[in-house]
């Protein structure tokens, strides 16, 4: 995957009144409590109407999603991959860690600086814990509720093994220990090693991301707001 990151990087930028005497009866209107709204349910999506004419892509994507609207820290982990990532064939000024390390391997993430970090298994699978579960369904915003909504599909590099990379873009609100809920975009990048997997994996604010591109969602990730994946 090595130089699958270093290409892409580059290139990628929510009754009536009752007497007191009558111990069973409703209450009153100014006793009455607001009926408890529940959160939207998740959208589903289907692998049929994925965007992008690659069944096997499409099929572990579909997987994806279903694991991160559930929370299914496990999943997720599963259809992920570790990697060995040499630093003479990166771009280190991407990869703080190569100013000290020669090798890197572990599970990698980055966000709006496109800086990329590398982390071990248990630090991944905290990682994935942490962002499962502060999301928040409940937030509203004008892209609708904060539930995980898939933007759409970027195909980045020419359609040859081990050169062609898929994005998987998406936004939810959350609420990082307990700081206030605001809106992110992410990504999970996918390379195929005898399988689609996830290999990297972009996340921050949606303002973060505005900074870099005027336009965010619809130009990151290989431009994967222009190729939607509809529910």
């Amino acid at each position: 995957m090595s130089r699958l990151i270093v290409v892409v990087i580059a290139g990628i930028l929510v009754g009536g009144c009752t007497s007191d005497s009558d111990p069973t009866s409703a209450p009153s209107a100014s006793e009455a409590t607001s009926p408890t709204v529940s959160p939207p349910g998740p959208i589903r999506y289907q692998t049929s109407a994925c965007p992008v004419a690659d069944e096997a892509f499409c099929a572990t994507a579909n997987e994806v999603i279903e694991a991160l609207q559930s929370a299914d820290v496990g999943r997720l982990f599963a259809l992920s991959h570790e990697d060995r990532l040499v630093c003479a064939e990166l771009a280190v000024e991407y990869f703080p860690a190569c100013e000290t390390d020669d090798v890197l391997v572990g599970h990698a993430l980055s966000g709006p600086d496109f800086l990329v970090e590398v982390v071990d298994e248990d630090g991944y699978r905290r990682r994935l814990e942490a962002i499962t579960s502060d999301i928040d369904p409940s937030f509203s915003d004008d892209l609708g509720d904060g539930g995980v909504r898939v933007i759409g599909v970027g195909t980045c590099g020419p359609d040859v093994p081990g050169r062609r990379t898929y994005h998987l873009a998406w936004t939810a609100a959350v609420s990082e220990a307990g700081a206030p809920t605001v809106r992110f975009l992410g990504s999970f990048e996918f390379t195929f090693e005898d399988d689609w997997r996830i290999a990297l994996w972009y996340l921050g604010p949606l303002e973060e991301w505005e900074l870099e591109q005027p336009d965010p969602l619809e130009l990151a990730f290989c431009e994967a707001g222009g190729t939607p994946w509809p529910a």
